[in-house]
Order: C-alpha cells, then sequence, then structure tokens
C-alpha cells in the first residue's frame, strides 16, 4: 500500500487522520524547476518516511530546498522533516512569533520562492500569515487553512475570530 498518492507526475500527497479535528492533515512534495519542497508535512509512518525518502531520490536531479509551511498551525511535523532531510523551514513573516520554534527564513506576500510558488498573502484568516502557494504554470494552488473541505463534497473558508480557539467556518 502506498503511502503517497500520486495527484501527477511531479506532485505528492500524503495525509495524517487528525481525531481531534476529524478531517485529513495533508502534506505535499512538488517537484518543478529541477528543485523540490515539502509543503505543510504532516507527520507519517516509518514506512511512508520511507518510501518518500525513495520519491526524492528518484527525484534527485531536483534537490529538495525546504519547508514551506501555509500557517503557523501548519509546523506539525516540520521539525522532523527538517532534521531528516537537513533543509531549512520557511513561514509568512507574520508567523514567525507565533511559531514555538524559530523557523529558518520567512517570506512575503508577492514573493516567489522555490519551484517557482509564488506567495499570497490571504488576510483576515486564521492565522495573520496565512498564505497560499501558486504554481500558475500549472494551475495549482496550495491552500493551508483558508479553504478546508470538513463537509464532503463542500468546501468551508476559515475566518479569523477572536479567540485563539474559536473557528467558525463559512460556506462559499
Amino acid at each position: 500500500m502506498s503511502h503517497l498518492q500520486e495527484l501527477n507526475p511531479n506532485l505528492f500527497r500524503w495525509s495524517e487522520f487528525s481525531d481531534e479535528k476529524q478531517l485529513n492533515f495533508n502534506g505535499y512534495y512538488l517537484v518543478n524547476r529541477e528543485e523540490s519542497v515539502l509543503i505543510d508535512p504532516p507527520d507519517m509512518s516509518d514506512d511512508g518516511m520511507s518510501e518518500l525518502k525513495q520519491k526524492i531520490a528518484d527525484h534527485a536531479d531536483n534537490p529538495l530546498k525546504a519547508i514551506l509551511l501555509t500557517n503557523v498551525h501548519h509546523d506539525r511535523a516540520s521539525l522532523k522533516f527538517k532534521e531528516t532531510f537537513q533543509i531549512p523551514i520557511y513561514i509568512h513573516e507574520s508567523d514567525k512569533a507565533l511559531l514555538e520554534f524559530t523557523p529558518d527564513h520567512t517570506f512575503k506576500g508577492d514573493e516567489v520562492l522555490f519551484c517557482g510558488l509564488k506567495v499570497i498573502h490571504l488576510k483576515d484568516q486564521k492565522s495573520p500569515g496565512e498564505s497560499a502557494f501558486l504554481l500558475a504554470e500549472k494551475k495549482q494552488l496550495f491552500v493551508g487553512d483558508a479553504l478546508i473541505g470538513k463537509t464532503k463534497g463542500k468546501l468551508n473558508q476559515l475566518r479569523r475570530t477572536n479567540t485563539k480557539t474559536s473557528i467558525k467556518p463559512k460556506k462559499l
């Protein structure tokens, strides 16, 4: 059984189910423009990690450059992946102080990061640095918590509230 789902030849996803949230946390391995990145990596089993390492080895001509976080809440297993692959962690500058550790780098809206990913800063969201990553050439958008699919077949938009624990979904 594969732990990585191939979404296209250069994009792979894995998931970790959250009992608390009752939804999957998704992480991505993207290969583009002769480099690669991990986006919002959730934890992964040892077998899954072996499979990811093999995928990265299969794409050795596209070196793994960084872990990109769409928001502060997606730090999840990023330190484990940083240690395993010896790569830096990037997060929006507005979420830097909210992390429980110091990221290696920050980014701002409209910057172009590794693999040609353009940062889109999403204001008034769950965290002040909530961002999406646009890969325009492939018409792919990586969105963290700004859109969720908690109800099968529907998307919800998370909006910022006055408390950290109260998140109210808004139907699109």
